[in-house]
């Protein structure tokens, strides 16, 4: 049986003392090596999420060598890896399972994404060894850092006999004509492009006004982050990259909010007064300089903690200097409420002693402890589900009411108001305009309306035919086809 745990370790690379914070594959013979050399080359180009999920799809190819250590044919390993992926490992008709794996079924989506990670993985072990015949051993080889290169090496030989049985497989099953693969069990069935639910239009300012009120008290900072997902269509966790510096009165909208939320690591620094350089002199840079240099800190999208936030990437302006996402409020009187509460939220936060605020995050901790600390996204998920059943509505993705359940509800917005695709791509900082299909996409009620109003108008145009048909006379019964 294999043993092992994932772990969140501090990666040091050279002599500079700077690390990196991956998730670690741990096992009786220590860290899986390879594993951790490659999250670490594509450390700043992939999600701390995507590390998590390569390094579990990893965990469970070496689960199943563990388990066939014997086998001989190197093709029935791949294969045999993903059927078992497909169908579970336990024998449905006994409820036993000999290899000891004790494996649900995966079902076709996520095999398909577990085998990509893998194959990603293999592919760049292939080019860092090109040309190898043997997996020659890594000076601090383990059993399961040698397992892997030898899969990596295996797959490689083995790929042209692989491809429609792997990770391409799913592509080939795509191909027009191609009715042998398309019409197998496992492949994955075709359904239509759905939106997912959104937060309901005539409860957002329910929610807003009145979910986020306990007693007497307003948590301003939660309805704060709550329109910026609503009312400018933000991911959950760009609000928490938000410095105090980045909101301001729209120069061109008077009592509306103009708000910029700056990339976490290249945007650009705030100025702020007391980030100098040796000289005295006030320091320009990027954020993660700001970062760094003001309160040792790095980019909160650079770790695994708590306390960490995502950066999805997407498209980003610079009209303003750096790189930053600008909120664009549809409606605009989304922008007028942001910016009422903005000043009733930096009263309550001025009122904190700035020792307790030693960073710049504009979201932090106002009640509870520790307070003046920078306010964490789980938090804030457990008070809009807390907010959410406050005005009587339960909290669930497949309702609208979870926290992206906003985000869609922006999306839904523009479209239903006619606004072009290429601007709602600016909207939603999108890359290509076809991203922001999944959030523009009519819902179940809008097709059943659709059917409503084309049988009205049916109804409308063949009022005339219906109206003849009732009207016929009685037909003569030896011919049926003759009107009298």
């Amino acid at each position: 049986m294999f043993e092992s745990t994932t772990v969140t370790g501090r990666v040091f690379t050279d002599e500079t003392g700077i690390h990196y914070e991956v998730p670690v594959l741990l096992t009786p013979e220590g860290p899986v090596d390879i594993l951790i050399d490659y999250l670490i080359d594509h450390w700043d180009g992939r999600s701390p999420q995507w590390m998590v999920k390569v390094t579990a799809s990893v965990r469970l190819f070496l689960e199943y060598l563990e388990a066939h250590s014997t086998y001989l044919d190197e093709q029935a390993i791949f294969q045999n890896f993903r059927q078992r992926l497909l169908t579970g490992s336990v024998n449905a008709a006994t409820g036993s399972d000999d290899s000891g794996l004790w494996w649900k079924a995966q079902g076709p989506e996520n095999t398909r994404r577990i085998l990509t990670n893998l194959t990603d993985f293999f592919g760049w072990w292939a080019k860092r060894n090109p040309g190898k015949a043997t997996p020659a051993p890594l000076p601090r080889t383990s059993r399961y850092d040698l397992r892997l290169a030898e899969a990596a090496f295996m797959y490689r030989r083995n790929q042209a006999f692989l491809g429609h049985t792997w990770s391409t497989f799913e592509e080939a099953s795509r191909k027009p004509g191609n009715h042998a693969v398309t019409n197998k069990w496992h492949a994955t069935p075709r359904s239509e492009k759905e939106t997912e639910p959104s937060f309901p239009e005539d409860r957002v300012l329910d929610l807003v006004l009145k979910g986020f009120k306990v007693g007497e008290r307003y948590n301003y900072r939660d309805m704060l982050i709550t329109l910026l997902l609503n009312g400018a269509g933000y991911r959950e966790s760009e609000p928490f990259h938000l410095y105090l510096w980045d909101v301001t009165e729209d120069p061109h909208q008077k009592n509306s909010a103009l708000v910029l939320i700056h990339h976490p690591a290249w945007g650009n620094a705030p100025k702020d007064p007391s980030w100098r350089d040796a000289t005295g002199q006030l320091r320009n840079g990027r954020r993660v300089e700001y970062l760094a240099e003001r309160f040792g800190m790095a980019p909160r999208d650079w770790g695994l903690s708590t306390s960490a936030a995502g950066w999805k990437g997407g498209m980003h302006e610079k009209q303003f200097g750096g790189y930053y996402k600008q909120a664009y409020w549809f409606v605009p009187e989304f922008g007028e409420l942001f910016w009422r509460i903005w000043n009733l939220y930096v009263q309550e936060v001025q009122r904190i002693a700035p020792a307790l605020r030693n960073h710049p995050f504009a979201f932090v901790n106002t009640m509870r402890d520790p307070k003046g600390d920078v306010y964490k996204m789980g938090k804030f998920e457990d008070s809009h589900a807390a907010a959410v059943r406050r005005i009587g509505l339960i909290p669930a993705k497949h309702l609208g009411t979870s926290i992206h359940g906003h985000r869609h509800a922006y999306g839904q917005r523009l479209r239903k108001a006619g606004v072009p695709k290429e601007t709602i791509r600016r909207f939603m900082h999108h890359a290509a305009v076809e991203s922001q299909d999944v959030y523009t996409q009519p819902d179940r009620a809008e097709c059943m309306a659709h059917i409503a109003q084309g049988v009205q108008r049916l109804n409308d145009k063949s009022a005339r035919l219906r109206d003849d048909l009732v009207g016929l006379a009685p037909h003569d019964v030896s011919n049926p086809f003759s009107l009298v």
